[in-house]
C-alpha cells in the first residue's frame, strides 16, 4: 500500500483532500447523533422513564440484569413466587419502592446475609461470594450491595402483607363503624321456591342435563345446592333390651334380699356414714342405711346384668360365625348367607328363656333405604354406643359408615351380614344390630328416580333468572307502591329486619365475623353488606323515613341463594364511639379486617401490572415488530404499560 502512494503522488493528494473534506462533513452534518451514539457506547441513552421523573439507562438495565442472575442463584422463594428473578424490570420496580420505603441498607447489609448463608450452608464464604460474581459478572461490593436490595425488597413484601400488626388506626375505626353499624327496615324475599313467577315446565333434555351435571353431587354440596347423588345406604334390623326389664330382674333376684343387703353393709361399712345414732349408739344400724345399701347393690347388680347379657349375645353370634374363613379381621361370607343367617327373632327367643324377661322386640328398616345419617334418628338405637373398640365409644352410625361395602379406611371391623358388638345408650339400653344390605353411593342411573327434585331445582333456577331480569320493575313497583305491593304481586310477604350488622362485636373480639341473619333468606354477607352500605351513604342530619323511598329502597341479587332481596331502610344506628379504641386494640379483630375480601390481595400489590401502573414505568424507545427476539420483553412491558390502569395504590396501611 506504502509502495503505491510513492509512486502515485498526485493520486495519493486527492485521496487524502476527499477524505478530510468527507470527515468534515460528517462532523458538521452529524454532530447532534454523534452525542447519541457516544451515550448508547457508554451507557447513558435512556432505557426508560418513571411516573415521578426517574430516568433509567441502558447502563441501568444491564446493571439490573446482573442483578438478576444474582438473585436467582440464591433460590429465594419469594424471588420464584413474583418472578423476580425473570425480569430485571419487575425487580427495578419492586427494588425502587422498597428503596423509597427506607428498607434497602447498605453493602453490609448484603455482605452479613451472604455470611449467614455461608454458615447456614456449610460452605466457605469466599466460595458463594465468588460464585456469585462469576453468574453475575459483579465485582463482590456490587453483589453485596444486589443482596442488600434483597433483604430490602422482602421487608417490603413482609411489611405489606403482615396484615394485622400495619393496619392504620382510621382504617381500623373506618372498618369497625361499618362492621357495627346497624340497621333496620323491612324486606320481601322473592326467591325461585315459592314466588309467583310463571315459567316454562322443563323439558326431559333439561332434566337430563340437569342430572348430567349435578348427579354425581350429594344434594347440598353442587353449585345453588343442587345435588341428585344416592348416599351410602343399607337396610338393617335390630334388637333392643329395655333396661327395665333387666331392673325388674334385679329387683326380683335374691340379690336385693336382706341377707345379702346386710353382708354388703357389713364389708363396706365406709360407703354409708351414720343415718340416725342412738343416744348411746356410736354406730349407725343396718336399718338405718338399708335403702342406701339397697340404692347401691340394685345399681352395681343392674351394670353386671347388663355385662352378663351382652356377653351372652356375643358368644352366641359368634357361635354363629364359627368355622367362617376371614381376611384382615372380616368374614367370608357365602353367597346364599341372608337365606342361611341366624335370624334376631331366635336370638331374641334365646334371650327371653335365658335370663326370664320378656322376648326383646325385633325391630326393622324395613324394605326402604336408610342412609347412615338417619341412623341418628333411630330411637335409642342413634345414641349407643360401645367401647368394644377401644376407650373411645363408638356409635351405631360411626359402625354403618365403617361398613366394608363402602370402602371406607377405618380401624373399625365392620360388615353386612354380621351382627355388630352390643351397644348401650344412656337411657341403660341394650341394642345388637345387623345390616342385611348395604348400597354404595352412586349417580341416579335415570330421570325418573330423581324427577321430583330435578323439576323443583330446573323450576327454580329458571324463576331466579327470570326475576333477575325483572330487577328494575320490580324496584319500581317497590318504590312507587310499597313493599307490600311486591308481596302481593309475589305471593310473598313483608318482613321486618332489626338491627342488621355485618359483624357482632361478641364475635368480632373473638375474630369471628358472623353477620346479621335476613329473614326467610338466612346468612347472606353480600347481601347485609349491601344494605349497610347504603344505609352508610344516606345523607345524614335527616331522619331516614322523611328521605324519598327511593333513596332507600335496593333491589339486591343473591345469586347464592337464587333469590333477590327488595330492601327498605328505615334507620341506621352507628356504633358507640367509645367502643371503638377497645376493637382497634384488640388483635383478632385486627386479623379480621386484614382478611377482609374487600381489601384485596396484598400479593396483588406486587405483580408486574400493578408495579408499572403505579410507578408510570414507560420504556422510552418501545420495539416494534421486526426488532430482534431479544427485545421481545420490553414490547410486552410496554403493551402492559399501556393497557394497565393509572392507579395509585398505598401498599403500607
Amino acid at each position: 500500500m506504502l509502495k503505491f502512494f510513492r509512486k502515485n503522488e498526485k493520486a495519493s493528494r486527492w485521496i487524502l483532500i476527499v477524505g478530510m473534506t468527507f470527515l468534515m462533513v460528517s462532523w458538521l452534518v452529524f454532530d447532534q447523533s454523534s452525542t447519541f451514539m457516544t451515550d448508547l457506547l457508554t451507557g447513558r441513552a435512556t432505557w426508560a422513564t418513571t411516573i415521578d421523573g426517574v430516568t433509567v439507562t441502558e447502563g441501568d438495565r444491564a446493571r439490573l440484569q446482573q442483578e438478576t442472575r444474582v438473585i436467582g442463584m440464591l433460590g429465594d422463594p419469594t424471588v420464584r413466587a413474583l418472578g423476580l428473578d425473570k425480569d430485571p424490570i419487575h425487580w427495578y420496580l419492586l427494588t425502587l419502592e422498597a428503596e423509597r420505603a427506607g428498607l434497602v441498607g447498605g453493602a453490609a447489609d448484603g455482605q452479613a446475609r451472604l455470611a449467614a448463608m455461608a454458615t447456614a450452608n456449610n460452605v466457605p464464604e469466599r466460595n458463594l461470594i465468588a460464585g456469585l460474581c462469576r453468574e453475575g459478572g459483579q465485582t463482590p461490593t456490587e453483589v453485596f450491595e444486589t443482596i442488600a436490595k434483597l433483604n430490602g425488597v422482602l421487608r417490603y413484601v413482609n411489611l405489606v402483607t403482615s396484615g394485622p400488626g400495619r393496619l392504620s388506626a382510621p382504617r381500623l375505626e373506618q372498618s369497625a363503624a361499618a362492621l357495627l353499624a346497624a340497621v333496620s327496615g323491612e324486606l320481601v324475599v322473592l326467591d325461585g321456591v315459592k314466588t309467583k313467577v310463571e315459567v316454562e315446565a322443563p323439558t326431559e333434555v333439561a332434566l337430563q342435563e340437569q342430572l348430567t351435571t349435578y348427579g354425581g353431587f350429594l344434594a347440598g354440596e353442587g353449585k345453588f345446592g343442587f345435588g341428585y347423588r344416592i348416599a351410602d345406604r343399607v337396610k338393617m334390623d335390630w334388637i333392643m333390651i329395655p333396661t327395665s326389664s333387666i331392673t325388674t330382674l334385679v329387683e326380683q333376684s335374691p340379690a336385693l334380699s336382706n341377707i345379702e343387703l346386710r353382708k354388703y353393709w357389713l364389708e363396706h361399712p365406709t360407703e354409708f356414714p351414720a343415718a340416725s345414732l342412738s343416744p348411746t349408739a356410736e354406730m349407725a344400724s343396718f336399718e338405718g342405711s338399708r335403702d342406701a345399701v339397697k340404692a347401691k347393690v340394685l345399681t352395681a347388680s343392674i351394670a353386671e346384668k347388663r355385662k352378663e347379657i351382652s356377653k351372652f349375645i356375643s358368644d352366641r353370634m359368634q357361635l354363629v360365625m364359627r368355622g367362617l374363613p376371614q381376611v384382615n379381621g372380616y368374614y367370608t361370607l357365602p353367597e346364599d348367607w341372608n337365606a342361611k343367617q341366624f335370624p334376631f327373632t331366635q336370638l331374641a327367643t334365646e334371650i327371653a328363656e335365658k335370663f326370664s324377661i320378656a322376648a326383646p322386640t325385633v325391630q326393622t328398616s324395613g324394605e326402604g333405604w336408610t342412609s347412615p345419617n338417619e341412623v341418628a334418628a333411630i330411637p335409642g338405637l342413634g345414641t349407643a354406643t360401645t367401647t368394644r373398640f377401644g376407650a373411645q365409644p363408638v356409635n351405631a352410625i360411626q359402625l354403618v359408615e365403617a361398613l366394608r361395602e363402602f370402602s371406607t379406611k377405618t380401624t373399625l371391623l365392620s360388615q353386612a351380614g354380621v351382627a355388630s358388638p352390643v351397644l348401650q345408650n344412656e337411657a341403660g339400653d341394650l341394642f345388637v344390630f345387623r345390616v342385611t344390605a348395604a348400597e354404595n353411593s352412586h349417580a341416579p342411573a335415570s330421570i325418573d328416580i330423581v324427577r321430583d327434585a330435578l323439576i323443583a331445582d330446573v323450576n327454580r333456577l329458571r324463576r331466579y333468572e327470570k326475576l333477575a331480569g325483572m330487577t328494575s320493575e320490580i324496584q319500581r313497583e317497590a318504590i312507587d307502591q310499597g313493599l307490600g305491593a311486591v308481596a302481593t304481586t309475589y305471593g310473598t310477604s313483608v318482613e321486618a329486619y332489626r338491627d342488621l350488622r355485618q359483624g357482632e362485636k361478641q364475635f368480632l373480639q373473638y375474630g369471628l365475623k358472623f353477620p346479621g341473619q335476613l329473614p326467610i333468606l338466612g346468612q347472606d354477607a353480600a347481601v347485609v353488606k349491601s344494605v349497610v352500605e347504603r344505609a352508610m351513604s344516606l345523607p345524614t342530619g335527616t331522619q331516614i323515613t322523611n328521605m324519598p323511598v327511593a333513596e332507600r329502597t335496593l333491589v339486591i341479587l343473591a345469586p347464592e341463594k337464587l333469590a333477590l332481596v327488595v330492601v327498605r331502610i328505615d334507620s341506621i344506628t352507628q356504633m358507640n364511639r367509645g367502643e371503638i379504641p377497645q376493637l382497634v386494640t384488640n388483635q383478632r379483630f385486627r386479623s379480621v379486617v386484614a382478611s377482609d375480601p374487600a381489601s384485596g390481595n396484598p400479593q396483588e400489590l406486587f405483580t408486574l401490572e400493578a408495579l408499572i401502573a403505579r410507578n408510570g414505568f414507560t420504556l422510552a424507545n418501545p420495539v416494534t415488530e421486526n426488532d430482534d427476539d431479544d427485545a421481545s420483553d420490553d414490547k410486552e412491558v410496554e403493551e402492559t404499560a399501556k393497557d394497565a390502569p393509572a392507579t395509585s395504590v398505598k401498599v403500607a396501611q
